[in-house]
């Protein structure tokens, strides 16, 4: 087959804020998944999506069988959404979300209220956009996030608060630097998994995230603290120890209840082809969702630690055959929608 792969190559020496390039790729990971897609037999051409790729997706959509995404945008509550609603638009096969599940699960307020709607477990929360809303009936500590990133992005250290003054104070400045609504929502302080899941339904083994090593600074969550500096490759090997478990450390009654939940909120956002899926468990120790990733990390390097892979190996998958079980799955999903028309 000829792949279109469509992807955000992170700038070499981008200045700037810091985390601002969190979710684009390095041109390494991106090869990586060139090569991946040729060891599975098909020929590969990269566009790096900088702006308006309409005119050249037109213009060779007769030679295109299928486009991977992995295009992250930089701007905008629908970023994400760009290349699929372009490749809905001319009618191209393409791997992973539709625009529909790229816009809603970016958006981590409407992915909390499709999940209430379908009553799978997610912690407490409000959409706020002033730092004055009244927020009673939140119970401490909060957290707050920015509505429109992932990656960790704009999840700080300091964005887990313990009382009003600087539940406004975070509020504020989020909503300033990343000028966006937030997501504020009660903390469950329980072990945290994210769990990948390919194709319709098969389910990698869970990871899960150890926070018993942090410095006391921290608190244990997957922030863009621990996240993208005390969890990586050169913290990690300096310390000696890998936060990051794979298989997790559970017994079956719960790998049966963390993988239910998944396979329902997979469902309830119409995910396709790949994604991963993050778990936290509450005092009762019942799983909750805390966010659906529709377009995972894929580095291949198992240095850098990256989630779904991880899972991959665990399954005893190379790199190789992850990706193409995706574009398998991608297929079949294509040749489904051609016998029903």
């Amino acid at each position: 087959m000829r792949i279109f792969l469509t992807c955000s190559i992170k700038p070499e020496g981008a200045k700037g804020e810091k985390d601002i390039y969190a979710e684009f790729d390095s041109k390494e990971t991106i090869d990586d998944l060139a090569d991946a897609i040729k060891s599975n037999g098909h020929e590969v051409e990269i566009l790096n999506v900088l702006g308006d790729i309409k005119d050249k997706l037109n213009s060779k959509k007769e030679n295109i069988d299928l486009v991977f995404n992995v295009a992250e945008g930089l701007v905008g509550e629908e970023r994400e959404a760009y290349v699929p609603k372009l490749c809905e638009e001319l009618k191209i096969p393409f791997t992973g979300a539709s625009s529909w599940t790229a816009i809603n699960t970016l958006n981590k307020g409407r992915t909390k209220e499709i999940l209430n709607k379908k009553g799978i477990p997610t912690p407490k929360f409000r959409v706020v956009s002033d730092s004055e809303e009244d927020l009673s009936g939140l119970k401490f500590p909060l957290l707050v996030k920015p509505m429109f990133e992932g990656s960790s992005k704009g999840i700080f250290n300091e964005n887990l608060v313990h009382d009003a003054d600087n539940l406004k104070k975070i509020i504020k400045k989020t909503i300033a630097r990343y000028n966006q609504k937030v997501i504020v929502e009660e903390f469950i302080d329980g072990r945290e998994f994210t769990v990948s899941v390919i194709g319709e339904k098969t389910i990698l083994p869970i990871v899960e995230i150890l926070f018993d090593d942090l410095p006391d600074r921290l608190y244990p969550m997957d922030s863009y603290e621990v996240k993208w500096e005390h969890d990586s490759p050169e913290s990690i090997e300096k310390k000696g120890y890998d936060p990051i478990v794979c298989p997790a450390n559970i017994d079956n009654k719960l790998k049966i209840k963390i993988e239910e939940v998944v396979l329902a909120t997979y469902k309830a956002l119409k995910c396709h082809d790949w994604s991963r899926i993050d778990v936290r468990l509450d005092a009762k120790g019942n799983p909750n969702i805390l966010e659906v990733n529709a377009l995972p990390g894929f580095m291949k390097n198992p240095k850098e630690n990256s989630r779904l892979p991880k899972a991959a190996y665990a399954n005893r998958w190379s790199y190789e055959r992850l990706i193409g079980e995706v574009i398998n799955s991608a297929i079949k999903r294509m040749l489904k929608l051609q016998e029903n028309k």
